[in-house]
């Protein structure tokens, strides 16, 4: 019995020894810090989650936009290629196809996430399924009505040909310029897509065959003529009946339904997008509320654990405690250190452990401050060269007094959307002509500033040692030059730029301009009368599907105090708070709308304009506009 009782003293005693009270107290602590974790890896992964199903709307959304954009180009491209309509194959609607199986498996994989899950966005997942059913269906039907069109010598316009070809071929006696008339109202119909061509055309069509009556005296020539006509006009009105089925206009046909069954997914989207938010923020206050309460509930018995430490640890626990937060309201400077429990035991061991952890604290701490202070000097470096290449970019573009050497007035707006700079004007004098470009190169900030020192550089070597003087003949060679000095025919850039150049001269007539333009245009006042020449589609570098079109140059006369405007695209793209663009209808109409004003309060207008336009939304891109009264 005695002996019994001693062991189970001894036993006793061993529980309650300071190795075991740690080991137990440390456990709770592991147990509360698991839980903290877990509770913080649960909020990540559901967090994630919805960020993933975020994501994919927003990229259901992009390849909504990318599918728009092909069927775009293959309206543009393939309705006048006749190697789609002579095998039927076409890349956009390979592309497309694709797209569209990529937007399938988005709405399936959308349609198996439950996180965002409820009646509202179930039904409105169905509605966007059915629609983008209904849009492949009526893209399909169009795109065979488009084939049975035809394009020269294949579908009805193909038929068209050939029997209008065999009466103009024919030997008969009968007046040409009635099948001339036909031929004009046909491709007036063709051109403009107007229903009076088709009266036009049926009338000189009778007035053909009544010429066919009257001339032609062998009857089975006759009826062969007469045959052909009316084959020709039936093949005319099938023609037609296709085209009305397209859309002879914007506002009816296939292609506006396409175009409003793609806006109607669109809206759908943003619906999903919209009610998938609110489903989000209404998840995560909830994983929030429950992370906060399981952190509530650890700290609560972590303050009971502490408790427990507090009271049953002696004194040299206590020091050690007072000593670590000695040095962490000292931020683990080196000044202050652990100071040393000798004993013998686990309180010991801790000690010297601390000790150790805080010298590699420190250590860290004192790397990590070396490494902050060289990333900010690194920082301030590299702000100041971008600060100093704005400098430079500023002394190589032309003052407003610079330009009004060369002009009666002028006015320059120049709005980096960074520091530096993708645009730039650029005013030079040669031979008594004075050559004046606003470019807009690729890009913004830094890639953009290299990109208009390249253009500047170009234009002063065309111009000055090549001696070449017709603006377009001089983009024709600013291209090659840009392709040349970036590599781009091995494939190693895509980069180009946006031109509108001017060449101006004094003759007899007056002022003469000679302009020629890159995917940007000219605006004019001549006489009190606002007007425009549109540049070429086609910009400058890179590889283009529109090189094989050559620039043009176009040549007006003015009177002194007559205007120029040259203009970036950065005005006009310009979105609001409403993500609406300002657009470049609305800028020609206030360039129109201040034509009269002095230059000081046009150039004032326009930048009140733009300013109240954005509102506190960013500028999106570079800006510039120049003003010449010449």
């Amino acid at each position: 019995m005695t002996q019994n009782f001693t062991t189970s003293v001894q036993s006793n005693k061993k529980f309650r020894g300071i190795k075991n009270k740690l080991q137990l107290y440390f456990s709770v602590y592991l147990l509360l810090t698991a839980l903290i974790i877990g509770a913080i890896f649960m909020f990540y992964e559901k967090q994630e989650r919805i960020e993933n199903i975020t994501d994919l709307l927003t990229q259901l959304h992009i390849d909504i936009q990318t599918l728009s954009g092909v069927e775009k180009d293959f309206f543009t491209y393939e309705t006048i290629n006749t190697a789609f309509f002579e095998t039927g194959k076409s890349e956009y609607l390979d592309i497309r196809t694709k797209k569209l199986y990529d937007i399938q498996n988005g709405l399936i994989v959308l349609k198996n996430r439950k996180e965002l899950r409820n009646e509202d966005i179930d039904k409105k997942l169905f509605k966007l399924k059915k629609s983008v059913g209904e849009y492949e269906v009526i893209f399909e039907r169009l795109v065979q009505i488009i084939q049975r069109k035809g394009h020269k010598d294949y579908g009805k316009v193909g038929q068209m040909r050939k029997f209008i070809h065999k009466i103009e071929n024919s030997d008969l006696p009968f007046k040409r310029e009635k099948l001339l008339m036909i031929r004009r109202h046909e491709k007036d119909f063709m051109i403009r897509k107007e229903e009076e061509y088709i009266n036009k055309l049926s009338l000189a069509v009778q007035d053909l065959r009544a010429e066919i009556r009257e001339t032609i005296q062998d009857k089975e020539r006759q009826k062969e003529m007469l045959d052909l006509l009316r084959n020709y006009q039936y093949a005319f009105l099938d023609m037609v009946d296709y085209e009305k089925q397209i859309g002879l206009n914007i506002h009816e046909g296939m292609r506006y339904q396409t175009q409003q069954k793609a806006y109607q997914i669109a809206d759908i989207i943003a619906e999903i997008n919209k009610a998938g938010e609110v489903q989000a923020q209404e998840i995560t206050y909830r994983i929030k509320y429950t992370l906060g309460a399981v952190v509530l509930l650890c700290f609560v018995l972590g303050m009971f654990v502490s408790y427990l430490i507090s009271k049953k640890l002696s004194l040299p626990v206590r020091q050690l405690s007072n000593s670590i937060h000695k040095v962490i309201k000292n931020d683990f400077s080196e000044q202050y250190s652990i100071k040393p429990i000798i004993t013998s035991d686990e309180i010991g061991w801790l000690s010297k452990d601390f000790g150790l952890m805080l010298n590699k604290i420190q250590s860290s701490l004192q790397e990590t401050k070396e490494k902050s202070e060289e990333i900010e000097r690194s920082q301030v470096q590299i702000m100041d060269s971008i600060r100093y290449a704005r400098q430079i970019q500023d002394a190589v573009l032309p003052t407003e007094s610079e330009l009004n050497e060369y002009f009666l007035d002028s006015f320059a707006i120049y709005k980096p959307q960074k520091v530096v700079s993708g645009d730039f004007y650029w005013v030079y004098r040669k031979k008594r002509k004075t050559f004046v470009a606003v470019v807009d190169c690729t890009g913004h900030g830094v890639p953009g500033a290299f990109m208009s020192m390249i253009g500047q550089t170009l234009l002063n070597k065309i111009i000055g040692q090549s001696k070449i003087y017709d603006p377009a003949m001089i983009l024709e060679v600013l291209h090659l030059e840009i392709q040349h000095a970036l590599k781009q025919n091995e494939g190693k850039n895509d980069d180009g730029m946006e031109v509108a150049i001017c060449a101006i001269e004094n003759t007899d007539l007056g002022k003469q301009v000679t302009f020629a333009g890159a995917h940007r245009p000219l605006y004019y006042v001549q006489g009190g009368e606002f007007l425009k020449i549109r540049g070429n589609n086609r910009s400058i570098g890179g590889k283009q599907k529109q090189e094989n079109q050559q620039f043009v140059t176009h040549t007006i006369h003015l009177q002194a105090g007559d205007i120029l405007y040259l203009t970036t695209d950065g005005f006009a793209d310009q979105n609001n708070p409403d993500r609406a663009k300002y657009g470049t209808q609305k800028l020609t109409q206030f360039l129109e709308h201040i034509k009269e004003h002095p230059f000081a309060t046009q150039k004032i207008e326009l930048l009140k304009e733009f300013e109240t336009f954005k509102n506190d939304e960013p500028q999106r891109d570079d800006m510039t506009i120049l003003g010449l009264r010449v």
